[in-house]
């Protein structure tokens, strides 16, 4: 799942904004994509620092979509009586810091935001930001066009590209307000939220402390990432969480080749190999039984991976066996 967490807050101190409006246009946009069931929207309003970092903490967003009022230094968040209270940018940072792992893309629509944009990008692979003042019907209507074209599984970049058309084909003055900034490694042209694996993801990876720091160390001298998501097994909602992922050094028996993998520790050794044939060598796959096999011995295929006795940082090797053709003679 894509989890989007829209964040909004119009302080009683400050002009009122259209905030429903937005946020209804997003979901609206979400809903007509050919991937809106990947996508999980929550949203969350008059929102105080404290609602933010619990909002964080219990939802685990992949985007985060703020509508509200910026500063040159500060987005603007309300008190528990509903009046301003500025966060500087620094103090963004500091607390987006702690959700690194999932974040990928976050979106400050709001004026004055680009500078808060550069210091979260530290944090998430893509970050959007106002250079200037941006009137509520340009930040609608580019909202509106960068989450359909996130919906329709459109890359980060081409989504940034058609929110902006949309604010110059309603004749808006402020296109060439928002400002797409992203992590350096990561290309926001191949960066798309509805795709199994990428580039940005092993970027995260590389850097997120559940990984066994040798495995780390592959995914910075760039060994290929490889994403088994909970998507491929049906699992029980206490197991599809992440606190579940291992991550494995595999191997393959002809070749040199080795990959870092993630997958959920409650998955079968058998669909485990069998997917991973898929993704590495689909054009031969119909002729084997696939298999993991680890310190020289085959695992048994219904285990899952905690069963078979595997753990993060564990080498495997992903080996065929020819299957017998049904014509072949056998043995009476």
């Amino acid at each position: 799942m894509i989890k989007l967490l829209i964040l909004a807050a119009n302080p009683r101190d400050t002009h009122p904004l259209r905030l429903g409006e937005e946020t209804r246009r997003i979901e609206e946009r979400i809903r007509e994509g050919d991937t809106a069931d990947r996508f999980l929207v929550r949203s969350a309003w008059a929102v105080t620092v404290d609602e933010l970092l619990y909002q964080l903490n219990s939802f685990e967003p992949n985007v985060v979509h703020f509508i509200g009022h910026g500063t040159a230094g500060a987005i603007v968040l309300e008190t528990a009586s509903g009046a301003s209270r500025e966060v500087s940018r620094e103090a963004l940072s500091a607390i987006f810091s702690h959700f690194r792992q999932w974040l990928q893309v976050v979106v400050l629509n709001a004026c004055y935001s680009a500078s808060q944009a550069e210091t979260l990008a530290e944090h998430a692979d893509a970050v959007i930001g106002m250079t200037d003042p941006v009137g509520d019907a340009s930040a609608i209507e580019f909202a509106a066009g960068f989450y359909r074209a996130l919906a329709f599984g459109r890359s980060v970049e081409d989504a940034f590209s058609q929110g902006v058309s949309m604010v110059t084909v309603h004749g808006l003055p402020d296109a060439a307000v928002p400002k797409l900034i992203h992590r350096t490694g990561v290309d926001p042209a191949q960066l798309v939220l509805a795709g199994p694996s990428d580039a940005a993801l092993s970027l995260r990876r590389a850097e997120d402390p559940r990984v066994p720091e040798e495995l780390r160390k592959r995914l910075k001298d760039g060994c290929e990432f490889l994403l088994l998501s909970d998507g491929t097994t049906r699992f029980r909602d206490r197991q599809a969480k992440e606190e579940n992922h291992l991550f494995l050094e595999l191997g393959m028996r002809q070749s040199d080749a080795v990959f870092v993998v993630e997958a959920n520790r409650f998955s079968p050794v058998g669909t485990v190999a069998r997917l991973l044939a898929e993704r590495l060598i689909p054009d031969d796959t119909h002729a084997y039984d696939w298999t993991l096999v680890a310190d020289g011995k085959p695992l048994m295929g219904h285990l899952t991976l905690t069963l078979a006795g595997l753990a993060s940082g564990d080498h495997v090797k992903l080996v065929g066996d020819h299957r017998t053709p049904q014509w072949a003679p056998r043995e009476r």
